[in-house]
């Protein structure tokens, strides 16, 4: 069988940022029994935690199905064309969204005072303490970026924001005023289903695990589904098992629960 895990959630616990020893012990065990663990996440791949890269997975879709790499070879590598990664800074900024943008050296491009947002600003200050480069686009001129995410600013108009850009993305509600959008034709299931085409595995064996909204599109194709403890309930309502929080050893707890450790 081929297990899809999200990351942040999932893997690695939202708050302590930890990763449990028995969601490492868990994933090892997934390869020795013969099955196939793949990391599909919102991240870049080059923002993807070190200690996630070390355990024992296969591959990873990254960046919503932007970013796929499979036995150590890129499959898909695609980000938003100069134009419209203009036009989303416009965008971003005639709506006065806060919006903070994904770069493929796994940092974080900001906008001067466009880019900031309490809930941002801590991840940005994490990521900074973390390794990550942070760039500034009045210092480096062109936007380049992979996929951004957003928040309404102070008289931010989010529906006129979400009308200029969804033909161009899609646009997900990540709750608490968040918006996620991925380069249209992308998405979780996108980069889940390249991965079984290349494995020539059906979603009849097929698992995903995840906990936010940005999951749904994998769930949906995914055969057998979980939702972590701490999950959303729009997510715990479309899964077919929730399992414990990340701390708790839900990683472990489902994949015994579908008797694959």
């Amino acid at each position: 069988m081929v297990i899809f895990f999200d990351i942040d959630g999932t893997i690695i616990d939202d708050r302590t940022h930890e990763i449990p020893p028995s969601a490492v012990r868990a994933v090892e065990r997934l390869v020795e029994k013969g099955h196939i663990p793949i990391i599909n996440t919102g991240r870049p791949y080059f923002q993807v935690d070190s200690r996630v890269k070390k355990m024992a997975f296969r591959g990873f879709a990254c960046g919503c199905g932007m970013e796929v790499l499979l036995d150590g070879s890129w499959l898909v590598r695609a980000k938003p064309d100069l134009a419209l990664r203009r036009k989303s800074v416009e965008v971003s900024r005639k709506y006065n969204m806060c919006s903070f943008y994904e770069t493929e050296d796994g940092g974080i491009l900001l906008d001067g005072e466009h880019s900031i947002h309490p809930i941002m600003s801590r991840e940005v200050t994490r990521l900074e303490q973390a390794g990550f480069p942070i760039h500034q686009l009045e210092e480096e001129g062109e936007p380049d970026f992979v996929k951004f995410v957003t928040f309404r600013g102070d008289g931010g108009d989010v529906e006129g924001f979400k009308k200029a850009l969804e033909a161009d993305y899609t646009i997900t509600d990540r709750e608490n005023g968040m918006y996620e959008l991925v380069l249209k034709g992308y998405s979780k299931a996108e980069g889940m289903a390249l991965i079984l085409r290349r494995l020539g595995v059906s979603r009849e064996n097929t698992l995903a695990i995840g906990d936010s909204t940005n999951d749904l599109p994998m769930f949906r194709l995914a055969k057998h589904t979980v939702c972590m403890g701490g999950g959303m309930e729009e997510v715990k309502e479309m899964c077919e098992y929730v399992t414990a929080p990340v701390l708790e050893d839900g990683i472990e707890k489902a994949l015994t629960h579908f008797d694959l450790i």
